[in-house]
């Protein structure tokens, strides 16, 4: 989700970017003009040599599974013994999670900061094409979106927000962003309900926000074949719960200090993405 937004937008701006997968084939759609696909397996340290060789930063973001410390540090550690002096752009988790995910987050920020390379962490809240886009068959066929944290807040921002916020810090001089923090948010902390009533303006119908019991949720989410008992939890229940009990409420202005322009809102977002909804699943849209 992110890499490639970052990706295509450094390409876009006429910067040289390397791209990385285990499965080369699957950066096939990132082939553009600047950009560079190279095969690499953050499970694999030896295949890490040849993909950070000449590189002055590196966006590190492995997946938020049970792999995401021993991954994220197998590439810092490379980035050590390719001497480069590369800067660690770190991208972690904006919400607050006192969980294993929030533990394995904290341990790579520590490995991060003792590294003795210049670093820099940026931490998008909760990403609204990650919570809004899987219901789109529920919004066609049951007029709703679903979750189970009541009326909690949340920052939630757009995915572009995030992707030019790391070209900003990409791009900056690098002592400019050494050693800073930013979190990315959208401009106000906003409820499901709230997110309901912008798709529902956006879509020109009632949606509803459909609030499941947590255990009723998880077990829909094994259910679908997204997720299996192992995986739930640190794919899905955690930011639910995180949600809940208000921690991805916080709103910062750091997107508006590095871009120089305003968070996406919720309503904006929604009107951007309203064909989309509208238009039936398996059809294609603009």
């Amino acid at each position: 989700m992110f890499g490639s937004a970052v990706v295509r937008a450094l390409s876009t701006a006429g910067l040289p970017v390397r791209a990385s997968s285990r499965n080369i084939a699957s950066l096939q759609g990132l082939a553009a003009p600047g950009v560079e696909l190279v095969a690499a397996d953050m499970d694999d340290p030896a295949s890490l040599g040849p993909l950070l060789a000449g590189v002055d930063r590196v966006l590190v973001n492995a997946p938020m599974d049970s792999a995401k410390e021993s991954r994220e540090r197998n590439v810092i550690e490379a980035m050590q013994r390719a001497g480069n002096n590369a800067q660690i752009v770190l991208l972690t988790g904006g919400v607050q999670h006192d969980d294993a995910l929030g533990d394995a987050g904290r341990a790579i920020e520590a490995v991060m900061r003792n590294s003795g390379l210049p670093w820099t962490i940026v931490g998008p809240q909760s990403v609204m094409e990650s919570n809004f886009l899987p219901w789109r068959t529920a919004v066609q066929q049951e007029n709703a979106i679903i979750a189970c944290c009541g009326d909690a807040k949340i920052g939630f921002v757009a995915l572009q927000d995030v992707a030019d916020a790391f070209v900003a810090v990409l791009t900056q001089p690098i002592e400019q962003n050494q050693g800073r923090e930013y979190i990315i948010t959208g401009p106000e902390a906003v409820s499901w309900s709230d997110a309901a009533s912008a798709a529902s303006r956006a879509l020109g119908r009632p949606i509803a926000l459909d609030d499941m019991d947590r255990a009723d949720f998880r077990a829909m989410m094994i259910n679908w074949g997204a997720f299996t008992d192992d995986t739930v939890d640190i794919g899905i229940m955690c930011h639910q719960d995180a949600f809940r009990e208000g921690k991805a409420a916080r709103i910062s202005q750091d997107f508006t200090t590095l871009t120089g322009r305003p968070a996406t809102t919720i309503e904006q977002w929604w009107q951007q993405y309203a064909e989309h909804f509208l238009t039936p699943t398996g059809s294609a849209t603009a």
